[in-house]
């Protein structure tokens, strides 16, 4: 008795990679963990419709023009593999790790962007973890093999590339441990243009691997949703890539040991950070939209995919839910004060797992507030938008709608 060929849909998964070149499509090196994705691949038709002498207004021929796909996806937020997608919608990247305490030296002279080795007062020992400088420029990589007898020459052997941005001389260069922390602001300088990804499916149906790949993508639109009684912390998001291509082999899924978080650990500061005094107790759920201007160009070079899919601008807004204490979410709105604003998000464990999303506005307008007597405490529903400032920007300089850091022990370099 023959079997009919059919496919199960709980075995699929979704995979990621960052590209060296948008549009060419790379081998998974993480397993996203989403419980939506749905991709659609978008040519444009062209239709020939001159006049042949026939009672008809279809076209005569159905000729294939250029081709773009369509993203569309979200889950639970997952620390290890929210990175990804902040990189490439923000693009501007801090790393910080966590000080072993000793070991420590400065950089005996500056270091250029690029630079692929930094010259330090004492030696540092091969497959070192250092951070160098801080705040909104620190980076960390892992050295290799030191030469000189003082000033040492040190490699920076991973992640590849170099220094991503300039250090002058006495910076601290300090080993590090994990967590880590990823700060992610919006990128400003060069080309404004930050990494792609390609994503893989492992759906079933296609041929020899059962996977297609999405390469180029870059996304338009990142949410993120909390309700305290009743959801975990999610995510949706939108992306514009390349048409997809059938992958020649099969991928394997390797998913992290990150758990989700429940809402209920999400943690609200007006007017400061998300503790002591400016601790808001009365917020029920909330949302963070971040939405990024995207434009594919096609030219005339023989083939049907994007020459670029440009980013463009990029505004965040949200919401917040309070049982009213007061009338301080109407007066927020009222008052224009537009206070500093501050989420936290903590998955409660210590040491190596510890993690947790931290959203920072260092400006936030209330633009709406809306009462609510219908239930049975009253409420107010506010809308809030970032407002450009410098606290938030990152190495990149300029202005900055807000910061957003992920604190993991995925290792440097990942993203």
């Amino acid at each position: 008795m023959s079997t009919p060929t059919t496919y199960a849909p709980a075995k699929q998964f979704v995979g990621i990679a960052t590209e060296t070149s948008q549009g060419t499509p790379v081998a998974m090196t993480a397993t996203m963990l989403l419980d939506q994705f749905k991709p659609k691949d978008q040519p444009k038709w062209l239709e020939d419709k001159a006049w042949r002498g026939a009672m008809a207004t279809d076209a005569f021929a159905q000729i294939q023009g250029v081709q773009t796909a369509d993203l569309d996806m979200g889950g639970p937020v997952f620390l290890d593999g929210l990175g990804y997608i902040l990189r490439n919608i923000m693009g501007d990247l801090a790393v910080t790790g966590t000080s072993t305490g000793s070991g420590g030296t400065t950089l005996a002279s500056s270091a250029a962007a690029g630079a692929t080795t930094i010259s330090c007062a004492a030696t540092i020992p091969n497959g070192t973890i250092v951070q160098i400088g801080s705040g909104a420029t620190a980076e960390v990589f892992t050295t290799g093999t030191p030469t000189g007898s003082g000033p040492y020459t040190i490699p920076l052997a991973t992640p590849s590339g170099g220094l991503a941005y300039a250090h002058a001389s006495a910076q601290a260069v300090q080993p590090v441990t994990g967590p880590y922390t990823y700060a992610w602001a919006l990128l400003n300088s060069g080309s404004g243009q930050p990494p792609t990804h390609t994503l893989t499916h492992m759906l079933g149906p296609t041929a020899t691997s059962g996977a297609r790949q999405y390469p180029g993508a870059a996304f338009s639109e990142l949410g993120f949703k909390w309700n305290a009684e009743s959801d975990l912390f999610t995510f949706d998001a939108k992306a514009t890539a390349w048409p997809s291509v059938a992958l020649g082999s099969a991928p394997i899924s390797n998913p992290g040991s990150v758990g989700a978080m429940a809402s209920w650990r999400m943690s609200v500061g007006i007017g400061g950070p998300a503790a002591g005094g400016t601790l808001v107790p009365t917020v029920t759920s909330g949302e963070v939209s971040i939405k990024r201007e995207l434009n594919p160009y096609f030219t005339g070079n023989g083939v049907q995919t994007p020459y670029i899919i440009q980013r463009g601008g990029l505004t965040v807004e949200g919401k917040l839910n309070f049982v009213a204490a007061s009338e301080s979410p109407l007066l927020y709105m009222l008052n224009n004060t537009q206070p500093q604003l501050q989420f936290l998000i903590s998955n409660g464990l210590s040491g190596l797992q510890a993690g947790s999303v931290q959203f920072d506005f260092a400006q936030a307008a209330f633009t709406g507030s809306d009462p609510d007597g219908s239930k049975t405490a009253v409420e107010y529903g506010d809308d809030f938008k970032a407002v450009l400032n410098t606290t938030n920007a990152g190495g990149s300089g300029s202005y900055s709608p807000c910061k957003i850091s992920v604190t993991c022990n995925v290792a440097p370099g990942t993203y």
